[in-house]
């Protein structure tokens, strides 16, 4: 299963390799060919639904693993499920995702927090807070919108991100699916109000590299992630790096109108995170990500 299909967009072990030069240990790394969804096969993964020691029936698949790995054990912290097509993804409340044939990165990241906490809400906030670095590295300046998703800086959606939790014996896993439009041509935009890498900078997609993109995201993401872990019961609220999220958030300061699931809508001023990274709007009320269809700016 270490065998690398020639074709695919990420090599798992040179991602372990460079992972491992800028000191993050990946366990396991998995990258599909195809699947309907990263955070789905994860998912199996972890409830031992399936294991690695089995092929997929369908699509080809390669793995790398950290010596003394047991692929038919439930994977590991920080484990990594990629592919180069996701056929049948998710988004928030129900919606579904998909793009073309390698033209995104498509992953997912296995965290094991361990108890549950008030401040998990800043999980996703960290995550879209490494792909815009990441994305702005890569040459493209990029802004925060709450609670999940990476703007361009004229407001085109770049990236989308889920939070799932799974339930074990042995305590909560989050399961962190990340989709970043990279090599999306105008024709393959979802609407008009999406962009990607590649026409942002103007360039041939297939010179948007996959693996380093994933490693640079990787190599802000999970340092951020341990800091939050090591925060505790701390206000993670207070610290430089959630001043960093609020520093590129382009919703603060703004006159926002929430939609809620019930139909109703709640205008108001965005005015900060509390402490567990919910919304504050007007100063007063706090709003959490499942509290939200839709946010949009007010007019």
């Amino acid at each position: 299963m270490n065998s690398q299909h020639t074709s695919f967009l990420v090599d798992v072990d040179s991602l372990r390799r460079k992972a491992a030069a800028q000191g993050l240990d990946l366990p396991t790394a998995v990258w599909d060919e195809a699947c309907p969804s990263t955070n789905d096969e994860l998912a199996a993964l972890v409830t031992g639904t399936t294991t690695l020691a089995e092929e997929p029936a369908t699509f080809t698949r390669t793995v790398s693993v950290a010596a003394g790995v047991d692929l038919a054990e439930a994977p590991a912290e920080f484990t990594v499920h990629g592919t180069d097509h996701q056929n049948a993804g998710h988004g928030r409340l129900g919606r579904t995702w998909t793009v073309p044939a390698r033209r995104s990165l498509t992953f997912s990241l296995l965290l094991t927090p361990g108890a549950v906490f008030d401040a998990w809400g800043w999980i996703p906030l960290l995550a879209g807070e490494a792909v815009r670095t990441a994305i702005a590295e890569a040459g493209v300046p990029a802004v925060l919108k709450w609670p999940n998703d990476v703007l361009t800086a004229e407001g085109r959606k770049l990236c989308g991100i889920l939070a799932r939790i799974e339930t074990r014996p042995t305590g909560p896993a989050i399961i962190l699916g990340i989709g970043i439009n990279t090599r999306l041509e105008p024709a393959d935009l979802p609407r008009e109000t999406a962009s990607s890498l590649a026409i942002e900078k103007g360039t041939d997609g297939t010179e948007i590299d996959h693996e380093d993109l994933l490693v640079s995201v990787l190599s802000t993401l999970i340092p951020a992630y341990q800091e939050l872990i090591e925060h505790g019961d701390g206000d993670f609220g207070g610290s430089a790096t959630a001043d960093r999220v609020r520093a590129n958030m382009v919703t603060l300061g703004a006159q926002v109108r929430l939609e809620r699931p019930d139909g109703t809508n709640v205008i108001g001023l965005a005015t900060g995170l509390d402490a567990g990274g919910d919304l504050i709007l007007d100063g007063d009320a706090s709003f959490s990500a499942g509290d939200v269809h839709h946010l949009r700016m007010a007019e």
